[in-house]
């Protein structure tokens, strides 16, 4: 899988660069057979809108300090996400505290936003070590996100039959006992 790194400043702890490099380094401990890209996010907007479709990443990993309702305007970070979404990309977001819910970032083309103030467990824990903590956080969900295009232990045809009633209450059936036989 191909991924994008592209965070903005985590401002008063990491620079741009800083903030890369501490994904790269998770990432790479998560998802080792991902191909990795680092970009300054000023850049990557660019990159997306004129990228091949075949030289297109299969996920753009992108963050910032604290990701607030301004960040989905007007903003770097914006522009990267609308970048992909315009282009069909999943976009992340690794972020020191994230302060929008998920459908507000997923109508801006975030796909998922994590915070390391959550993984760590407190605002001060992240503060104390910035870079471990976005490096800790990324090998974590590089292991859910990464290496997901191009698996073969995911094929369709490997996948249950759907199933043809539901097993969950529902306005027709109240009760969840299932419509069909043998529920």
């Amino acid at each position: 899988m191909r991924v994008l790194i592209a965070p903005d400043a985590f401002r008063g702890t990491l620079s741009g660069d800083q903030a890369a490099a501490a994904v790269a380094d998770g990432w790479a401990r998560g998802a080792a057979g991902d191909e990795l890209t680092r970009s300054p996010i000023g850049e990557a907007a660019a990159t997306l809108e004129t990228a091949a479709d075949d030289a297109l990443p299969d996920l753009v990993v992108t963050g910032e300090g604290s990701l607030e309702f301004r960040s989905l305007r007007d903003s770097a970070l914006a522009a990267v996400s609308a970048a992909a979404m315009a282009r069909g990309v999943p976009c992340i977001v690794l972020a020191g505290q994230v302060h929008v819910g998920p459908r507000m970032a997923f109508e801006s083309g975030i796909h998922g936003a994590y915070a390391t103030a959550a993984d760590a467990g407190s605002v001060e824990a992240s503060m104390a070590d910035p870079a471990g903590t976005l490096t800790t956080l990324a090998e974590g969900i590089a292991v859910h996100w990464g290496g997901r295009r191009g698996r073969t232990d995911l094929r369709p045809e490997l996948l249950p039959d759907a199933r043809p009633n539901p097993t969950v209450p529902g306005p027709r059936d109240p009760g969840g006992q299932g419509a069909g036989p043998g529920l």
